[in-house]
């Protein structure tokens, strides 16, 4: 019993710790939080409500509150999904919202998102080519 008190009391001050180094990230992160908020507010006013309305609807349902993503890899960021490449293209041209046909999510190609698109690979292979023994027979 007494080694199982010790032990609670290690954790205790352990926590205590560790939420002091909390309160000090947070109050250190508040108040870029609340200018990125305020900047969120004032971009919104610029959004149609419709498209507003369903992208906090979106957002809210997934796991990691994700609403928007960029296709990784010819699959889904969300959901990770295999995307056919017709809809990769209508991705790309940006021409309308296309939306996720698996997890709903909201998709955009990484050129808009500022990723580097990295699943195929720009470079060529070398081309090495085998030489084959010919025999030839003697016409003797």
């Amino acid at each position: 019993m007494t080694k199982n008190e010790h032990i609670l009391e290690e954790r205790q001050k352990d926590l205590e710790g560790k939420k002091g180094e909390l309160d000090e990230i947070i109050s250190e992160t508040k108040q870029e939080e609340e200018k990125l908020r305020d900047k969120a507010k004032e971009l919104e006013t610029k959004i149609e409500p419709r498209l507003l309305q369903s992208f906090k609807r979106i957002r809210k349902n997934s796991r990691n509150g994700l609403g928007i993503v960029y296709v990784q890899r010819d699959a889904c960021g969300g959901c990770f999904n295999k995307i056919p490449p017709q809809r990769q293209l209508d991705i790309r041209s940006r021409k309308k919202v296309i939306v996720c046909e698996y997890c709903g999510r909201i998709m955009i190609d990484p050129e808009l998102a500022g990723v580097q698109a990295g699943h195929k690979a720009t470079e060529e292979a070398p081309v090495t080519t085998t030489k084959r023994a010919i025999r030839r027979k003697s016409a003797e």
